[in-house]
């Protein structure tokens, strides 16, 4: 175990990433599992934040408890519905989107009043998508070289599977500014800190006795760090990629590590 400074300060309240520090694609990582049924039962609160956005957070929270880890819906803050709310502060009600991702995501954009288009869209949204197709990314480009916006869920390139690792939505934003260079993609999840302040309110304790838990340096470390946490980085994801000028709070191995350290009021 590394550990940067010696901040002694009380954990009372939890927020984590999923993919990497929960489970890796089905399969639960036990020692995390866990750590959070013992911080449950101590009444710890806690909530989690994700890039993924293939699943709604009622889906997030029944694969949780499937594993054991008590959770409602309540608790879990995903890219689809911080897209979703990002998008209604900024387009009106009836904009025209073309969207890559899976069913929440489509969902989630049609329940927040847009209309679904093709290659005359005015947004374009890029989310994970496990039938990508040519025909997908030709409609993207094309909308966005006809001066669509483009909103990306997450920047991650790579994520966890049960059998190693996936390229992820940063990979389809990657090809789609290659193709169109002047395209300025605004993305909404980690590393910006939108999710993890929601999920900071929600579980209600102070920012300074709050920690933020994930795998990723470039993600999970820079939005705990930006919304005002300690950001603890967990080894138990895909190898981590350093960030000049982010540090990690303290680095561990396992969240075994800390259950004893976290303590409700």
């Amino acid at each position: 175990m590394a550990v940067a400074g010696d901040d002694k300060r009380a954990i009372r309240g939890i927020i984590s990433d999923l993919d990497g520090v929960l489970y890796r694609g089905d399969q639960p990582i036990a020692e995390s599992v866990e750590a959070f049924k013992a911080w449950h039962a101590r009444g710890v609160p806690y909530a989690f934040v994700t890039n993924n956005a293939t699943k709604s957070a009622a889906q997030f929270a029944a694969k949780l408890e499937r594993m054991g880890v008590p959770t409602t819906a309540a608790q879990v803050f995903n890219a689809v519905s911080a897209t979703a709310s990002l998008m209604q502060q900024r387009w009106q009600n009836g904009t025209r989107v073309f969207a890559i991702g899976e069913a929440p995501l489509f969902e989630a954009i049609e329940a927040s009043g847009f209309t679904l288009a093709g290659d005359d869209a005015e947004v374009v949204v890029l989310g994970f998508d496990y039938a990508l197709s040519y025909d997908k990314l030709r409609t993207a480009v094309r909308a966005a070289l006809n001066g669509a916006s483009v909103v990306v869920t997450n920047p991650d390139l790579l994520t966890p599977a049960d059998d190693g690792f996936e390229p992820c939505v940063g990979v389809l934003a990657a090809a789609v500014t290659a193709a169109v260079p002047a395209v300025v993609p605004i993305v909404v999840g980690k590393p910006q800190p939108f999710m993890v302040e929601a999920a900071l309110a929600h579980v209600g304790t102070d920012a300074s006795e709050t920690i933020m838990i994930g795998d990723q340096v470039a993600t999970d470390i820079i939005a705990g760090q930006r919304a005002g946490l300690r950001a603890f980085l967990v080894t138990t994801g895909m190898a981590h990629v350093a960030v000049d000028g982010v540090t990690p709070d303290r680095v561990i191995d396992s969240l075994s590590e800390l259950v004893h350290e976290v303590s409700a009021w």
